[in-house]
């Protein structure tokens, strides 16, 4: 199956909520041939607490794995090549192992995810997936020795704890996960990244000519997104002008009030006296150098403080 730019953007949305918890690498080469894991990802063990707050994305990353996402149904034939990078990394990392001199049990392989917006009861049989105990429904756990689960996201339950892989479906399913993602409260850091780089993905995929249909429908799903990340970035922008408003009027402010201080004490001041003061930026210095006008008896003791 020919990947598409959604795919693209499913590795990054899934590299970059990762990296909160973990080492993602996209598009690792398994062999000297073309071919490609689309995202390899080692938890980082302190990241406990964080990896609960991704749900069953967190679960996944709980094991080292190899995350495939697919835009489009996958079919039997992209489920064996995503076996054929599992197995080939498998070989790397006992090779690798064997050169160190370690064992490694089963537990210490990567596991394989293989994420579709759906998933045919076809693929489903053909590769013995029955439903993942203790999972939820959607999940499903290929024949005993492959290591490998099948996701089918139309089949997720509607919850937050779902939510970061509900939003790699299609149609209403992906429209209400970005709604689910605008309605986190506006500081949650997940959805802050999740809206940036969506908004990525969408800047990128604008400046490409003849937009497939499918990709203008992913456009459309996201559009509430870049319109409530592009206010958000308009706010803060608006929030830090104020900010710095405020600042640069408190620092012009004591910049005077220490000039006027000078030119009572000192007499009046030289045009090079008068730019190092207006060149001081810190407020903390201002104020050390309005203390230090009561103990210096002349000018000249004073710049020393500069």
């Amino acid at each position: 199956m020919t990947r598409t730019k959604h795919d693209q953007f499913a590795k990054e949305l899934l590299s970059g909520l990762l990296e909160t918890v973990g080492t993602p690498s996209k598009a690792v080469e398994v062999t000297s041939e073309v071919r490609e894991i689309d995202l390899l990802f080692v938890p980082l063990p302190e990241k406990a607490a964080e990896r609960a707050k991704l749900g069953l994305l967190g679960r996944i990353a709980t094991t080292a794995c190899l995350i495939e996402p697919y835009r489009n149904a996958p079919g039997n034939e992209d489920i064996l090549n995503c076996i054929m990078h599992l197995v080939i990394q498998r070989g790397e990392r006992l090779r690798k192992a064997n050169r160190d001199k370690q064992t490694l049990k089963e537990d210490d392989y990567e596991m394989l995810w293989v994420v579709g917006p759906t998933i045919s009861q076809a693929v489903l049989g053909a590769f013995g997936a029955q439903s993942a105990e203790g999972w939820g429904t959607g999940v499903y756990f290929a024949v005993s020795g492959l290591r490998t689960f099948l996701i089918a996201a139309h089949q997720l339950a509607p919850t937050k704890d779902t939510l970061w892989l509900r939003i790699l479906g299609r149609g209403k399913i992906q429209m209400q996960a970005i709604d689910e993602v605008l309605a986190l409260p506006i500081d949650d850091p997940m959805r802050n990244l999740a809206l940036k780089l969506i908004n990525q993905w969408r800047i990128r995929v604008e400046q490409t000519q003849d937009l497939s249909p499918d990709e203008q429908e992913q456009l459309m799903n996201f559009s509430p997104a870049y319109i409530a990340w592009e206010e958000q970035t308009l706010q803060k922008g608006r929030q830090e002008g104020r900010q710095e408003g405020r600042q640069e009027g408190e620092l012009r402010g004591q910049r005077e009030m220490l000039l006027q201080f000078m030119t009572l004490k000192f007499g009046a001041l030289s045009a090079q006296v008068v730019s190092q003061i207006q060149s001081i930026e810190s407020t903390e210095k201002l104020q050390q150098l309005a203390d230090a006008i009561i103990h210096s008896p002349d000018l000249q003791t004073f710049l020393q403080n500069l």
